[in-house]
């Protein structure tokens, strides 16, 4: 080609028309697909631009780059030079904000004029674009927002170039956004590069500079603007924050890089170039208690949102996230949280969930929709296993994360995670002991974690406690047995304090047991169950009267008297008389038993031969009851009878 002529390199991948915003770009290699790549041909020099050096060969400058560690020369530091990158290969909507991301150097030259970064008309190709001060952008057509890295400063303005003629003036090493080419490509805002943009006479390439460009929709059609510049491999400091660009977009946008020279030069190379849509998941996690008892369910909600990605303009801007970019949600439950944990999802209007329900941890890695400001609400639930710790603060984290490979590029990664705690509580239960009318020990045992332990008592009437128990779970009916007691002790009663809510403790004297129902261990505790013993030990005092002296023959009567003295009362005591040798009491056979003060006897009149055989039985001798045997012997030898 001639000096000046403008060579074009089309490169067209195989995507659709419009699809959603993802270009990774690295210009390494000698083809870069999906891009039309064109620049100043500078005749027999071998100087061109708008190359890309990777396998290109010796270029001048000392530059020999191998395929794969090349870069996108968009202009060697020749003058009145021109190149350009447009990516054809297909378009995305404006409705949804941009992410751009590169490295760049401008070395080699003496300090002019920049390079651009810009958007433009799917339905262009932004012909027209000039040199020198326009950076490749003012003046094309269908260009719609362009961002100029402006080392000379006349991209700022200057009354020389008609395509970019006004603004401040100029002012070098500025950032600049200008407007539409439909606008007259005005002058938006600008601001200054700390440390310059070049390295003008550097005779080998400088280390790389990074430039972001984010761009989100500001609810008028257009968007606001941020731009950062700083060094390679680190997110570079805003120089423009979030400034309003208020011209409406074309329906379809696609991306385009550009560099020029005008009467000064630089080598204007960049690489490494990702775009993506920006996005905002916020992850929330809550737990229904911040105690729990061990053996007790345990409900999470986790809230998934589409969060709005302007927080200077009203409306919200985050855009539609379809199913093949949407984040990879994770909630891997704990193991102090029993197997066969399930959950269920519900989304906002225009969302969609992954599944209505599944079990066990979150693991989904796609396959559902966030609209804007949509929100998919995840409600876990489990029951905290009877192994848990007691005491243990259990941390569960739920999180959120685009894939690398995804369309998204979360803007804040600070909130995509979440966590809630909940401190593991272990029901306890406290058997005491009370006696009386003595001391004594005895055991007990029980189930849900009850161990069999003893109790000694030291004083009658005063109370004993046994080790705490440790249930195994609360919401779990228990039972507590005292073992038979020895030494005439007698348990009484048996009941609880301290139960859960409409919980009860049900005493069975025969099994010398207590069951606490489910509800009544669904409590921290201490449960605290009293087993009330008595003593059988009491005073029975006997006395026997009768005739002085008798002869042969006479009938003597005799009077029992039974008396409780207490301080127990007695159940069927035995009566009996045996009669001295020289009495017969066979007639008339019968006594007769009169009973006071509670006492009872077997019957008004009982038989002789029982009362001197093996014993009348007394159902019942109350303390201070009294029971009277009057009983008639015939007298069949002389003596006292």
């Amino acid at each position: 080609m001639g000096a000046g002529a403008l060579g074009v390199l089309l490169l067209v991948s195989a995507v659709s028309a419009q699809a959603q915003l993802r270009v990774e770009a690295t210009f390494r290699n000698s083809t870069e697909p999906g891009w039309s790549i064109s620049g100043t041909d500078d005749g027999a020099s071998n100087n061109d631009s708008g190359i890309l050096t990777g396998g290109y060969g010796a270029i001048p400058n000392n530059v020999n780059d191998a395929n794969g560690d090349g870069w996108l020369r968009l202009t060697t530091n020749s003058n009145t030079h021109i190149g350009r990158a447009l990516l054809t290969s297909g378009s995305f909507a404006s409705s949804q904000g941009v992410l751009v991301e590169m490295e760049y150097v401008a070395w080699g030259g003496n300090g002019a004029d920049g390079i651009a970064m810009f958007l433009y008309d799917a339905a262009s190709d932004m012909a027209g674009a000039g040199n020198g001060a326009s950076l490749g952008y003012c003046g094309g057509v269908g260009g719609y927002l362009g961002v100029g890295l402006d080392e000379y400063g006349l991209y700022s303005g200057t009354p020389t170039n008609p395509d970019c003629a006004d603004g401040p003036g100029s002012s070098p090493d500025q950032v600049v956004v200008r407007a539409p080419q439909s606008a007259s490509n005005v002058y938006i805002g600008g601001a200054a590069v700390a440390g310059g943009i070049d390295n003008p006479g550097a005779t080998s390439r400088p280390a790389p500079k990074r430039v972001r460009l984010l761009l989100v929709p500001n609810g008028s059609g257009g968007y606001r603007v941020t731009v950062g510049v700083g060094a390679a491999g680190a997110v570079p400091p805003d120089l423009l924050n979030e400034l309003n660009f208020p011209y409406s977009a074309p329906a379809n946008l696609r991306l385009g890089l550009s560099g020029s020279t005008g009467g000064l030069n630089n080598i204007h190379e960049v690489r490494n170039l990702i775009a993506t849509a920006p996005a905002d998941i916020l992850v929330q996690k809550t737990v229904d208690a911040t105690t729990v008892l061990r053996g007790q369910p345990v409900t999470y909600t986790v809230t998934v949102t589409n969060n709005d990605i302007n927080q200077v303009d009203p409306g919200d801007q985050s855009p539609t996230i379809d199913s093949a970019n949407t984040p990879a949600i994770t909630d891997t439950l704990p193991a102090e949280l029993l197997a066969g944990a399930t959950w269920t999802c519900t989304a906002s209007a225009g969302s969609t969930c992954p599944a209505a329900s599944g079990t066990g941890s979150i693991a989904v890695a796609g396959g559902y929709t966030l609209a804007p400001g949509g929100v998919l609400t995840f409600t876990v639930q489990s029951t905290v296993a009877t192994t848990a710790s007691c005491d243990a603060e259990i941390d569960n984290s739920a999180s959120a994360a685009f894939d690398p490979s995804a369309g998204f590029t979360d803007l804040d990664e600070t909130n995509n995670a979440a966590t809630a705690t909940f401190q593991v509580v272990c029901p306890t239960l406290i058997i005491s002991k009370v006696t009386s009318n003595g001391v004594g020990t005895f055991s007990f045992t029980g189930d849900n974690g009850v161990a069999a332990h003893d109790i000694t008592t030291v004083t009658a009437g005063t109370p004993v406690d046994g080790a705490t128990q440790t249930l195994a779970a609360a919401g779990v009916a228990t039972t507590l047995v005292e073992a038979e007691p020895q030494d005439f002790f007698q348990l009484t009663d048996a009941s609880c304090t301290g139960l859960g809510t409409d919980g009860t403790a049900t005493f069975d004297a025969a099994s010398r047991s207590l069951v606490l129902d489910a509800a009544a261990t669904t409590t921290a505790g201490p449960i605290r169950c009293t087993f009330s013993n008595i003593r059988n030990v009491t005073d029975l005092q006997i006395s026997k009267t009768g005739p002085a002296t008798a002869v042969t023959g006479d009938t003597a009567t005799f009077v029992l008297t039974v008396n409780n003295a207490g301080p127990t009362a007695v159940s069927n005591a035995i009566l009996t008389d045996t009669p001295d040798p020289g009495l017969d009491c066979t007639q008339p056979g019968t006594a007769t038993c009169e009973a006071s003060a509670g006492a009872s006897c077997p019957a008004a009149t009982v038989a002789v031969s029982d009362l001197t055989g093996a014993g009348i039985t007394l159902p019942s001798m109350p303390v201070g009851g009294q029971v009277v045997v009057t009983m008639q012997c015939t007298v069949t030898a002389d003596g006292v009878p």
